[in-house]
C-alpha cells in the first residue's frame, strides 16, 4: 500500500520567478502544501507522493477520488486503451506534484515517464497534450520541448503514448520498454535531479476548435507519474 499525502487544494497562483523565460508557460513557484519530511515507504515509492496544487478548469472526472487517482502507479485500460483511473485538468488546467525522497534522478536514457489515457481509433491515436515542465528546488522550472506545430501526434508532449502498466498485469510502471506513457529525459532540460512535475494541458492550442473542452473529462487526464531509475 502506498502512503497517501494530501495538499490543501490551493487556487491561488504564486508569483512568478522574475527571469521567467518568454514563452507563455506559468513557472510560478510551488505553494509549498507538500512536507519537506516524508515517511521512508513514500520516499521509496518511484510515483507521485504529494499534490501541492492544483488549478482545474472545469473538468471533474476523477475528483471524487482525489488525490489517490494520481499517486501511486498507473492502471491502463485493456490493451492500452483509456483507463478510467484519471483526474481530468480541463483544457488550460495544470496539477504540480511532488516525488518524496531522490526524486526523478538523471540517468541512462528516459528518467520520468507520464501515464495519461490515450486510446486508438483507427489508424490513429485520440490525445489530449499536456507540457511538461519540471523542477529540483520548487523554484527554477525546465520545460521539455512539446511541439505543438509539427507532428502529430506532437512530439515531447506528455498523453501521446499508450499506456499498458496496470497492477494486474504485471509490466513493470518504471520501465519505459514496457510500461508505456511518455518518457521524458533529464538531461534534455539540463537537471541531474527533479523533484517536482508540473503539467499544464495545451488542449485548446493542440485543437482550437475547443470540441473535447467540455464536460467533466475534458483536457488532460492524469493516470500517475513515475521515476524510472532507483536512487
Amino acid at each position: 500500500m502506498h502512503a497517501r499525502l494530501l495538499a490543501p487544494l490551493a487556487l491561488v497562483l504564486a508569483c512568478a520567478p522574475v527571469d521567467e523565460p518568454e514563452d507563455g508557460l506559468d513557472r510560478h513557484p510551488v505553494l509549498e502544501n507538500c512536507p519537506e519530511d516524508m515517511s521512508d515507504e513514500t520516499a521509496s515509492d518511484p510515483f507521485a507522493d504529494c499534490v501541492d496544487e492544483f488549478l482545474p478548469m472545469g473538468a471533474g472526472h476523477g475528483r471524487e477520488s482525489f488525490p489517490d487517482i494520481v499517486l501511486g502507479p498507473p492502471e491502463a485500460g485493456v490493451d492500452g486503451n483509456a483507463g478510467l483511473d484519471v483526474l481530468s485538468l480541463g483544457c488550460g488546467g495544470q496539477i504540480t506534484l511532488k516525488l518524496a525522497g531522490a526524486g526523478v534522478v538523471d540517468g541512462p536514457g528516459p528518467d520520468l515517464l507520464v501515464f495519461e489515457n490515450p486510446f486508438v481509433v483507427g489508424d490513429g491515436t485520440f490525445i489530449e497534450p499536456a507540457r511538461v515542465l519540471v523542477s529540483d528546488d520548487g523554484v527554477d522550472w525546465r520545460a521539455f520541448a512539446c511541439d505543438l506545430a509539427g507532428d502529430d501526434p506532437p512530439r515531447g508532449c506528455a498523453g501521446v503514448a499508450l499506456v499498458h502498466a496496470n497492477t494486474a498485469n504485471g509490466l513493470d510502471p518504471t520501465d519505459p520498454a514496457v510500461a508505456g506513457g511518455d518518457a521524458f529525459d533529464l538531461a534534455e532540460v539540463g537537471l541531474a535531479r527533479a523533484r517536482w512535475v508540473r503539467l499544464i494541458d495545451v488542449g485548446e492550442e493542440y485543437d482550437p476548435s475547443g470540441l473535447w473542452c467540455s464536460g467533466p473529462s475534458g483536457g488532460f487526464d492524469l493516470d500517475a507519474l513515475a521515476a524510472v531509475h532507483a536512487p
